[in-house]
């Protein structure tokens, strides 16, 4: 029972942090935490039920209260953890940054929870996005067996705000529709572009061979930084975009990423964050 009690109260003081947002601590606390205290109440529970069976008569009641203490502590620690806790949640970066696509744009996934945003739970990808492009409803002609077939796929990606390139990858194979990622670098061809101190944007799953900046270069808002691609962990293409307080992917926090001036459901948005999921928002461009 002490043991029990003893991961569930760090799974309290675990909450309890992380609600405090203590910044990169909580990347730590956030990718480990959950996991360990799974584990150490997975073994609580087991060995609670070798003990309780070893001594017969067999009792659920006496250790009934420890267990159902370990497998709550095991359900949340797998399931509550969805949304990262970013020191920068409540954040407005003083960048006004505009769509990188132009066109009518589709958001797959945008927003703050992870019912919009399949990328909440991670701590550098916290308020990304994936764009995509349909026409009538669809991602591609034909069956989109072939990267052309995508509407999005060579699409100029532009640069969303000025900054100076910190991070340019033009190597990586563009990979056949629904082929997974088997290794190599997960945005594929990027382009991180440092708009602010300590704020870096990224742009992911580019083009092979679109690339257009370099390491060092200074770069202004809407110019072009590359294609859209199916490079890294993708199946198919669409374009990643994310701001965060590091320049390396995987690690860092998220910052929220709002655009300016864009249209979504014909209304004019001084400045929002587009959603997606089900319910994906199409939002175009309103500046030049």
């Amino acid at each position: 029972m002490a043991g029990a009690i003893l991961i569930a109260g760090l799974q309290c003081a675990l909450f309890l942090v992380l609600a405090l947002r203590p910044g990169s601590v909580a990347i730590y606390l956030w990718l480990i935490g959950p996991r360990v205290l799974a584990l150490f109440a997975g073994l609580v529970l087991v060995a609670g039920l070798l003990a309780s069976w070893a001594r017969p008569p067999f009792r659920i009641r006496r250790h009934g209260p420890a267990g159902a203490l370990a497998i709550t502590t095991i359900i949340v620690s797998l399931t509550a953890y969805r949304t990262y806790p970013s020191s920068h949640d409540r954040e407005v970066s003083p960048v006004r940054f505009r769509l990188p696509l132009d066109g009518p744009v589709n958001v797959a996934w945008g927003g703050g929870t992870p019912s919009v945003n399949d990328h909440a739970q991670f701590p550098d990808q916290r308020w990304a996005y994936d764009l995509i492009v349909r026409r009538g409803g669809l991602r591609h002609r034909r069956r989109g067996e072939r990267l052309e077939d995508y509407y999005d796929y060579g699409l100029p990606v532009l640069a969303p705000a000025d900054g100076i390139v910190r991070s340019a990858v033009d190597g990586e194979p563009d990979k056949p529709i629904g082929v997974r990622w088997a290794g190599g670098d997960p945005a594929g061809n990027h382009v991180v572009l440092e708009v602010a101190p300590r704020q870096f944007l990224f742009l992911g799953h580019l083009e092979r061979g679109s690339v257009r900046v370099a390491l060092g270069d200074s770069v202004r808002a809407g110019q072009a930084v590359g294609r859209v691609g199916n490079s890294g962990r993708t199946q198919v293409p669409h374009l990643h975009v994310h701001l965060q307080d590091r320049p390396t992917l995987g690690f860092g926090e998220g910052i929220p990423l709002y655009f300016y001036d864009y249209r979504c459901s014909g209304r004019v948005i001084e400045r929002g964050i587009p959603t997606g999921g089900e319910r994906e928002q199409v939002v175009e461009n309103l500046r030049e």
